[in-house]
């Protein structure tokens, strides 16, 4: 056709072809694709035209579009028309696919059924370019995921079979463009009547080109992306070929293979079978210049060979696998370098690798990668977990001198990185180099201290845990830094978290690090919450526990208030364990006696547990710290000041650790302290005052009273006061107690002149509740000192002098002759003290003191000291004086014949076992002179008066009195003593 020819050739310049005038001749074009009978040869004749027009000229192609090229080609080749025509047809539909814009136009998705019908019934040469259609088409997300694309795997995958090599490739084109983006559609190729694997497996081990051999590679990457394909023995058959075409000279088969083979050894067994076959060596030898990404699927697949095959490492070591990746690593894109470090990170993974010489290589290379701000967070956990490997092995940091600049600075931003995991290893790479002396006083560490407190506050046990580790490295030599950083409450918060509850190793290293804090300066004590203060104690290190003992009695000393906080967040249990432990004794004790001398802690139910553990702590042989003894005991004694706790059960174990105390021979003080405890038991408690004596107290304390020590000996007296106060244990009240009290006593006198009025209150008290005792010798002994007491004491002394003497008078009635005797004879020196008392004492002194009066043996003195107006009418009288005293014999005074006024000074002495009662003195004042009268007359004085006050005067008239002058008297002079009569 001469037209033909013509517009062929006009179509050949370049500028007509893509001219207006060759669009405005397309719509006709188009239109005689139509089948018309009258033009047979049309539609063949414009598919060359179009197909010249077509060619590279996206305007024509969108232009015959939009005249209808679409579904007319679809129509014609629905029609079945001869192979040439249809090549042509669906050489057309390829040329016009390879638009974007064409293959969205909604006519192109009507292509594909009949793109597939030529695929199973065209010509070889249609199937061909149906094939090459497809490719192009399953380009389009919309078509590529229909479910009539789906239909195009069989007969691909029968020309991949059958089909010549130009045929296989387009096959090969098109399945894996239907398939890498879809993996669900592999499945379908696993079902075809054909199994596909096979048919590629077959290409492989051929003689075909390298081309197609790549481009089965390339399918088998696709293919064996779904599990069900890769674990068929088809996929295990491809492994052999695979491995052979890796060391061939087709670098893109290569990639292919690589890609492939990745992908086989996501498969355990597969990638067993690989190794075995020998990937390795040729998979490191492709390890050089620039093909970034075969390096990348190399390293991808290494790191599957890696993963637990020790084998397999050593021979990529070996085989100079490091050394290939440091020599690219300085020129690779950030990607690759990723792939490398993880790479590395399975090989350091092996602790033989990494205490090799190739290891040691990556330190610095790696430190430089970090410091890329462009790498990637996957990059960056593979790179550090690969520090990590190495430089955790002490010998292996030994042989770095790393700088802070070259090891520290580039960690500082990752320890802020988005991905906890970067953070992680960022944090526990950094706990590995603070161990070295010089990076912890570096100041570039300072800069790590906020980064590092800021992972405590994540909340992320991990993360906290390695953060913590780096913190503990410079702990002693940054406190304040990290105090001044937030570390005091972020530590604080990871000490008392309790859901979930912390590892022991992170909280105890927590707890270390807060306590190089306070060690560092006391201004922090107050920051510190009453509450981690309290659950530091429960650390297992000693440095951490005198940290915390010593901020909380700061604490408490500064804020009374506190010490409740303290009981409340359980320091009390903890202070227990310490001394249980016997650890920081000294400090626990001194604390737990502050809590517990404190009146609200004392108040609380929980307290009543500290009572057996604190006795058991005095009981037990290791306990050795004198002091801390000293505070247990202080402890129990501020217990035992509630009555309620002095009641329990508990305190009789008490009783038992107090006695026990005394008996191993402690301190003066520690006895003291342990008296007081005592005291406080038995004052409120039958139980207790048994208990006590049945563990030997009453020797013990009876021992105690006999001390030098006077504060002892006087609290001992004041335990033995309180401990027969009752008649719970009479059985041990004996004399020997008496005995023992009225040692003290004398001695007391001796050393000081005076008493304690402590002792003879717990005379006292063996008098009152056991009279038995009053009758005894030692109770006999007693009274000179009681004597004693009343001359020398103070008021109390007096009183309770007073009170013990009139106990023991209380008994004269019932006691032996002898002994009431004695008791008597012995207490009628405390005569002048007695008047003394009724005269000048305190009111309350006066009944007592009569009553003993009353009792008491003495000696009435009468001194007749003169005689006034005795005259006569002649001469001096002779005058004299009679005393009659009930049936005693008279007694007469010398006779005096010097005046009226006779001065006789003359005693008289009546001795009585008990004062005279209601008896008089008769005193006859008569005279012997001749001259006068025989009698100047009589007087009778009633004596009881004088028995309470001592001594009485006066001049007393004679009767009858005279009635011619003056009244004629006495002047008489009464004492009642204890001095004895001498005549």
């Amino acid at each position: 056709y001469p037209d033909q020819v013509a517009l062929e050739r006009l179509f050949r310049v370049e500028d007509i072809r893509v001219g207006a005038a060759s669009r405005k001749a397309i719509p006709s074009l188009v239109d005689l694709l139509k089948p018309i009978p009258d033009r047979p040869g049309a539609p063949f004749l414009a598919l060359g035209l179009l197909t010249q027009l077509g060619k590279d000229c996206p305007s024509n192609k969108i232009v015959m579009v939009e005249s209808g090229a679409l579904e007319a080609l679809t129509k014609y080749l629905s029609l079945g028309p001869q192979d040439a025509t249809e090549e042509a047809a669906t050489d057309l539909l390829g040329i016009l696919f390879t638009s974007a814009e064409i293959r969205r136009h909604e006519a192109a998705f009507g292509a594909v059924s009949q793109l597939l019908a030529v695929l199973r019934l065209g010509g070889r040469a249609a199937r061909y370019s149906a094939a090459k259609a497809l490719e192009s088409l399953f380009s389009a997300d919309h078509i590529r995921n229909a479910e009539s694309a789906r239909q195009a795997v069989q007969p691909l995958v029968e020309i991949l079979n059958t089909g010549m090599e130009r045929e296989q490739h387009a096959a090969i084109a098109a399945l894996v463009r239907l398939l890498s983006e879809n993996p669900s559609k592999a499945l379908a190729v696993g079902d075809v009547e054909m199994n596909a694997v096979d048919v590629i497996c077959r290409i492989l081990s051929s003689n075909c080109s390298m081309e197609l051999k790549g481009d089965a590679a390339e399918l088998c990457c696709v293919l064996f992306g779904n599990i069900r394909i890769r674990s068929t023995m088809a996929a295990a058959r491809c492994v052999e070929p695979l491995v052979s075409l890796l060391v061939s000279e087709f670098s893109p088969a290569q990639h292919s293979v690589v890609r492939a083979l990745d992908k086989l050894v996501d498969d355990e067994q597969l990638a067993e079978l690989v190794a075995a076959h020998g990937a390795v060596v040729p998979l490191v030898g492709l390890l050089y210049g620039n093909n970034y990404m075969l390096h990348e699927a190399i390293s991808r697949t290494l790191v599957k060979l890696g993963k637990d095959r020790p084998a397999c490492k050593m021979e990529m070591v070996k085989l100079g696998v490091i050394d290939s990746i440091l020599d690219i690593f300085h020129e690779a894109p950030d990607f690759l370098c990723a792939a490398f470090a993880e790479l590395l990170r399975i090989l350091t993974n092996n602790a033989t690798i990494t205490k090799g010489p190739s290891a040691a290589k990556l330190v610095e290379p790696l430190f430089q990668l970090l410091s890329v701000p462009e790498f990637g967070t996957d990059g960056q956990h593979s790179a550090l977990q690969v520090l990590v490997n190495v430089l955790e092995h002490p010998q292996c940091r030994a042989g770095y001198t790393l700088t802070s600049h070259q090891a520290i600075e580039p960690l500082i931003p990752l320890l802020d990185s988005p991905a906890p995991a970067v953070q992680q290893l960022a944090a526990e790479l950094l706990s590995h180099l603070l161990l070295e002396e010089h990076l912890q006083k570096d100041a570039v560490t300072q800069q790590v201290i906020g980064p590092l407190i800021r992972i405590l506050g994540s909340g992320i046990h991990t993360l906290q845990q390695r953060a913590v580790k780096a913190l503990v490295s410079i702990a002693l030599i940054w406190p304040n830094e990290i105090a001044k950083e937030g570390g005091v409450c972020e530590l604080s918060k990871v000490i008392l978290q309790a859901d979930p509850l912390l590892p022991h190793a992170l909280w105890e290293s927590a707890a270390s690090v807060l306590a190089s804090i306070l060690q560092f300066s006391s201004e922090f004590y107050l920051e510190v919450p009453v509450a981690v203060l309290v659950r530091l104690l429960c650390s297992g290190s000693e440095g951490t526990v005198i940290g915390a003992l010593n901020a909380l009695l700061v604490l408490e000393s500064d804020d009374g208030t506190s010490a409740e906080a303290m009981a409340e967040s359980g320091a009390i249990e903890a202070l227990l364990e310490l001394l249980r432990s016997h650890q920081c004794e000294e400090t626990a004790a001194r604390l737990l006696e502050v809590l517990l001398n404190n009146v609200k802690i004392r108040e609380t139910m929980a307290i009543k547990t500290a009572i057996v553990p604190l006795s058991q702590y005095l009981l037990d042989p290791q306990t050795q710290a004198q002091q801390a003894r000293l505070l247990a005991t202080l402890a129990l004694g501020d217990l035992f000041q509630n009555e309620t706790l002095a009641r329990s059960a508990d305190a009789v174990s008490a009783c038992r650790a107090l006695v026990n105390v005394l008996e191993d021979q402690p301190t003066e003080e520690m006895k003291v302290v342990a008296l007081c405890a005592l005291q406080n038991l038995v004052m409120h408690s039958r139980s207790n005052k048994r208990a006590v004596a049945e563990a030997g107290g009453v020797q013990v304390v009876l021992d105690l009273i006999g001390s030098s020590d006077p504060e002892t000996s006087v609290q001992a007296a004041m335990f033995v006061k309180l401990l027969f106060s009752n008649h719970t244990i009479q059985e041990y009240a004996s004399s020997e107690t008496v005995r023992a009290i009225t040692a003290a006593i004398e001695k007391d006198l001796w050393a000081t002149g005076a008493v304690n009025e402590e002792y003879l209150k717990a005379l006292n008290s063996l008098f009152s509740n056991f009279p038995r005792l009053r009758a005894t010798e030692p109770a006999t002994l007693s009274i000179p000192h009681l004597v004693t007491s009343l001359k020398t004491g103070s008021e109390a002394t007096q009183e309770a002098a007073l009170d013990a003497l009139f106990l023991l008078r209380q008994a004269w009635s019932a006691c032996p002759a002898e002994v009431s005797r004695a008791q008597s004879v012995a207490a009628a020196d405390a005569i002048p003290l007695l008047q003394y008392l009724i005269q000048s004492g305190p009111p309350r002194f006066q009944e007592k003191a009569e009553f003993l009066l009353q009792c008491l043996p003495g000696t009435l003195v009468v001194i007749i000291k003169r005689g006034n107006n005795m005259k006569q009418s002649v001469g001096n009288p002779s005058v004299f004086c009679k005393l009659t005293l009930g049936n005693t014999s008279p007694r007469q005074t010398k006779v005096v014949s010097t005046g009226p006024n006779p001065e006789w000074d003359e005693s008289f002495a009546w001795t009585f076992e008990s004062p005279p009662k209601g008896q008089k003195l008769h005193i006859s004042c008569k005279n012997k002179s001749k001259m006068g009268k025989s009698s100047f007359g009589k007087v009778t004085i009633q004596i009881d008066r004088v028995v309470m006050l001592g001594a009485v005067s006066g001049e007393y008239t004679l009767l009858p009195e005279s009635k011619t002058g003056p009244s004629r008297n006495l002047e008489i002079e009464f004492q009642w003593s204890n001095k004895e009569c001498q005549s």
